[in-house]
């Protein structure tokens, strides 16, 4: 569960993304933009209607003037005045009076409005009522009172000019060389006053301190959040930098393996390129650790990753994945080749410690067109270098389909083992212990056979070692147990004779200290007799914790068990296990009677263990017996009993009822 939330946020990690900031960076920088724009426009089109209002205030003044006269002669009179009002007034370029025919009357500079003008406009003194919100008023703005400006917009109306929202197109209006030919109607005409808008140096400067006053306010935003977006460009290469960095190593981790490896296969999905996948383990680590100290070994795998990382290409993967194991993808033409590469990064590994001898082991998996789970395939070559091998010496495997129908195979038998428990799919075989002195039935051994529903008939073999690798085994010798206890007692219920049968106690089970009252509450279950339950133990519970296994191999003695010790002589056999342990039954292994030298320094050994274990009170079962040749020379030797071929192989219950009834 750990290890599925810690992927979790790393994935998480991994998908963060500066796009969302860029994104926001750019619109928000947009925005203020605009805004800007808006308070320029704004300060702009303010200044520019005070002006215009202006000249509304000389239009007014030029016709209090004009009021004097009756008609256009009568203008030489007030000229003088109309002049110098021109000369001195400089926002007033021009008068002019036409008729109401919009005949010429009067004009101080001979310019009269037209309509061909490329800069000015007309504007109605009606305006004024508009601009002043008078509700009472009876000015109307003319609607044919257009804007000629080709350079800007061909056709404008003055509502859009003052009255409008769109103070950009106001602003653009009045940035250009704007005049406005004022009209006022009298008695004499119509009066025209020819105003000039444009902008002077007190009020730009006046705007250009407003624009500038929020432009640093937005600037100074835009800079806030410009430096936060730049300081998470930093942190993500950091986090980067960490997830993808081994901490002994230094170099490229597993993540990174696995997400450029990926990368790889996907480009190269159509096989241009041969690629193989490694897993190169230095063996017996942990022992190294421990003689040398784990910083010593942390500074080993260091030292390790230096050598390799030159030896490999500069489109291949190198990575430390935990314990002294790497993985590589390695490019190769063929796997001789291959096979030679690799044994040179092996000597080159060796010379670090030219003082101790280290052993490496090699899995290669060869991609195939369409792979692309490099975590897979990894899996695959270390799936090769796992297989049993001997561990003094250095050795490359590749992967094959065995491999993998060997690994579905034990999956299988780990998700089925609690069904066929259930179902009572493992059957009971019983193969008979014979007396050597009457050659008869003396005791029996239940062995175990697997009746699988699809696959029928499994051999023990196919079934027993994946039990005993993956800790289920304990769960199969209860079930034997009990499936024994219960034979035995319907065998007494029926008033049957009946003799010990043996029954495996794998070593995985004497980890608990509370075996012997585990075993005991089995075998009441069913009111069998302890003393037809027999027992067995390999030699080898002795070297884990022998106080434990002493204590209850004299518990279960002292509940009325007999206890045996099979397969005497098959491993590392110390006779120091005989003389701690205390147990009744000795098992002779059956391969003191196979081979060339079976006849000879085999018998003579199987002798002595005989006649040592008389001496020391205990029975003696020789299994694996094949001839008569051998029947014989252990019935001389005085051993107790015999299992084998020789007698019977094993066999279901009621073979065995018949045949021994």
């Amino acid at each position: 569960m750990a290890n599925t939330k810690k992927d979790a946020r790393i994935k998480k990690l991994k998908r963060k993304r500066i796009w969302p900031s860029i994104l926001g960076l750019f619109i928000i920088s947009t925005l203020l933009s605009i805004l800007l724009a808006l308070v320029v426009a704004f300060l702009i089109n303010n200044v520019m209607t005070n002006k215009t209002l202006e000249g509304m205030s000389n239009l007014e003044e030029v016709a209090k003037i004009m009021a004097q006269i009756d008609s256009p002669e009568e203008i030489a009179t007030i000229e003088e005045h109309l002049l110098q009002y021109i000369e001195f007034d400089t926002d007033v370029e021009g008068i002019a009076v036409l008729g109401k025919d919009r005949t010429p009357i009067w004009s101080g500079d001979n310019r009269y409005p037209s309509l061909e003008s490329e800069y000015e406009l007309f504007l109605s003194s009606n305006l004024r009522g508009f601009i002043e919100n008078d509700p009472d008023s009876s000015f109307t703005i003319k609607e044919e009172t257009l804007i000629f400006n080709e350079n800007l917009f061909d056709k404008l109306n003055i509502l859009e000019l003052l009255g409008s929202d769109d103070f950009t197109t106001a602003s653009a209006i009045h940035l250009g060389q704007l005049k406005i030919w004022l009209e006022r109607p009298s008695q004499l005409g119509n009066i025209y006053v020819l105003q000039n808008v444009t902008l002077n140096f007190n009020d730009i400067f006046s705007v250009v301190v407003c624009a500038a006053l929020v432009a640093i306010i937005i600037a100074i935003f835009v800079l806030y959040y410009l430096i936060s977006f730049i300081s998470l460009i930093c942190n993500i290469r950091k986090i980067n930098k960490i997830i993808y960095t081994d901490m002994i190593t230094g170099g490229p981790n597993w993540i990174y393996f696995e997400k450029k490896g990926n990368s790889i296969l996907k480009r190269n999905r159509h096989g241009g390129k041969n690629y193989a996948v490694v897993h190169l383990r230095m063996r017996k680590y942990r022992s190294y650790c421990t003689c040398f100290g784990v910083k010593e070994g942390e500074a080993l795998i260091e030292k390790y990753y230096d050598i390799l990382k030159k030896k490999i290409k500069r489109k291949e993967l190198l990575a430390h994945r935990e314990n002294a194991h790497f993985g590589l993808l390695l490019t190769y033409e063929n796997r001789e080749q291959l096979v030679t590469r690799i044994k040179e990064m092996e000597v080159a590994l060796d010379t670090i410690s030219p003082n101790i001898k280290l052993y490496f082991g090699v899995g290669i998996y060869l991609t195939e067109k369409g792979d692309k789970d490099i975590e897979q395939l990894y899996n695959n070559a270390l799936l090769a270098c796992d297989l049993p091998e001997d561990e003094a010496e250095s050795k490359i495997a590749f992967f094959d389909i065995e491999m993998n129908n060997q690994r579905i195979w034990e999956r299988k038998v780990e998700d089925d083992l609690d069904r066929a428990l259930a179902n009572k799919e493992f059957q009971v075989y019983l193969q008979p212990k014979i007396q050597t002195s009457e050659e008869t039935l003396a005791g029996a051994e239940a062995l175990v056979r697997w009746i699988h529903p699809q696959d029928g008939f499994i051999p023990p073999n196919k079934f027993i070692p994946i039990l005993e690798k993956n800790g289920f085994i304990t769960k199969l010798d209860d079930y034997m147990l009990e499936e024994v206890a219960a034979l035995q007692a319907r065998w007494i219920a029926e008033g049957r004779k009946i003799v010990p049968i043996s029954v495996n106690v794998s070593r995985a089970h004497f980890t608990r200290t509370d075996l012997a009252e585990h075993i005991c509450a089995i075998v009441d279950k069913y009111n069998t007799p302890h003393d037809v339950i027999e027992l067995e133990l390999t030699e080898s519970a002795f070297f884990d914790d022998k106080n434990l296994l002493l204590n209850t191999v004299k518990q279960l003695r002292q509940a009325g068990f007999s206890v045996s010790m099979d397969d005497f002589g098959a491993g590392y056999s110390s006779l120091n296990s005989l003389k701690e342990l205390q147990i009744d039954v000795l098992k002779i292994d059956a391969d003191f009677f196979r081979g060339a030298d079976a006849q000879e320094r085999g018998m003579l050994i199987v002798s002595e263990v005989i006649d040592l274990a008389k001496k020391l009170d205990m029975k003696i079962v020789a299994e694996g017996i094949e001839s008569r040749e051998q029947v014989d020379f252990l019935t001389e030797q005085q051993c107790d009993l015999i299992q084998g071929y020789f007698f019977a192989k094993p066999m279901p219950v009621t073979e065995f009822v018949e045949k021994y009834k």
